[in-house]
């Protein structure tokens, strides 16, 4: 049976005096060590190179970073030098090209009043090997992605921001943004299906689901949502729906893990959505990453500690693999964002946020 084994955390910077404030830019800059050391993991890309790119939430905007996992070490990539002051996150937001070049997306934590005078978050290009980073575009002005999704094939880059949630579609032929506006929910992260149709969530008090048809440049709402969709909403944020985590499963399905900790499986053709199980007692599933073409791994866990567990797409079935847990301190991972795997697919990577006594770490974990 699969199993956990060599679980430890890597320290990028790590502030201790309190949290970022969300919504309260001018608090979290007052304090140096809050400023420049506070902060979060919340994206990561695996990268043919070996190396695992991370967004970050930082509110001095140094938040791009690549860890090696052959020295242990990371490395700043230098987003400081091209952001304007509310670009403090790469939320859900980092994107491989085919070419090896990857893309992004900024995100904020500025309040309110801030929200005219801010220019908005921008999708961005950045090059491994020279590493140039490129502003593309303000995709929606004033708000700022979320998350984003490609579609190289079709030249696509789709979107969602804060604190509107807005739904857009970037043309990467011709720079063009077709901007839907608000939705009334945003999911932690979208899909696009095989024939090339991005999935997400509308309305806010229902967050049903839609889905964005690339053939007809249209949005397509439903009236149903996930199973207990409604309960799960507003546990990332307030106003957020219940999608925590999607993959395309390879299969003509779309895998969701929910804010409420469940998995559940997304028929595009129908729009069908099945309930496939809980395997531990918490909310949140942010994290999926396909083990091989039957298996699913599988990160969540809030505030009691993360967890990984693998599902079988043939057997329904379920190997529990544990808590996330440093073997050294004992140290318990507090909330997961997000989850990358190795090149071999042998370690998993993950991202850890909003911890209240210290800043985020990446935690890595042989799956044997």
């Amino acid at each position: 049976m699969p199993h956990l084994s060599h679980v430890k955390y890597h320290i990028l910077r790590d502030g201790k005096k309190h949290q970022l404030i969300v919504d309260d830019t001018r608090a979290n800059q007052a304090d140096p060590d809050v400023f420049h050391n506070r902060i979060a993991f919340v994206c990561l890309l695996t990268h043919p190179d070996g190396y695992i790119y991370c967004g970050l939430t930082s509110a001095d905007s140094n938040i791009l970073a690549k860890y090696d996992p052959r020295t242990e070490r990371f490395a700043d990539l230098g987003y400081q030098k091209v952001a304007e002051p509310n670009e403090v996150k790469i939320h859900r937001s980092l994107e491989l090209a085919a070419d090896g070049t990857i893309y992004g997306a900024t995100a904020t934590l500025y309040t309110l009043d801030k929200r005219l005078q801010a220019p908005g978050g921008a999708l961005f290009h950045y090059d491994p090997v020279s590493g140039a980073i490129r502003k593309l575009c303000i995709p929606c002005p004033h708000d700022y992605p979320q998350t984003i999704t490609l579609d190289e094939k079709r030249q696509r880059i789709y979107g969602m921001t804060y604190p509107v949630f807005k739904f857009f579609v970037y043309h990467m032929d011709n720079g063009q943004v077709d901007d839907y506006d608000y939705m009334g929910s945003i999911t932690h992260i979208g899909c696009v299906d095989d024939d090339g149709c991005y999935w997400g969530t509308w309305d806010a008090d229902k967050h049903f689901l839609f889905k964005y048809d690339p053939a007809v440049g249209r949005v397509v709402y439903f009236n149903h949502g996930l199973p207990e969709g409604v309960a799960f909403a507003n546990v990332m944020y307030r106003g957020a729906g219940p999608c925590d985590g999607m993959i395309n499963g390879g299969n003509g399905y779309i895998y969701i893990g929910t804010t409420g900790g469940t998995l559940c499986r997304l028929d595009p053709k129908t729009a069908k959505v099945d309930y496939l199980g809980r395997p531990y007692p918490t909310k949140r599933m942010p994290g999926l990453q396909m083990l091989d073409e039957r298996r699913i791994l599988c990160a969540g866990g809030d505030e009691a500690g993360g967890f990984l567990a693998i599902y079988d797409i043939q057997t329904n079935g379920w190997d529990l693999l544990g808590p996330i847990q440093d073997e050294k301190t004992g140290l318990v991972l507090y909330r997961v964002h997000d989850l990358a795997l190795s090149l071999d697919k042998k370690t998993a990577y993950i991202a850890e946020t909003d911890v209240p006594t210290r800043s985020g770490y990446l935690w890595e974990a042989h799956i044997g």
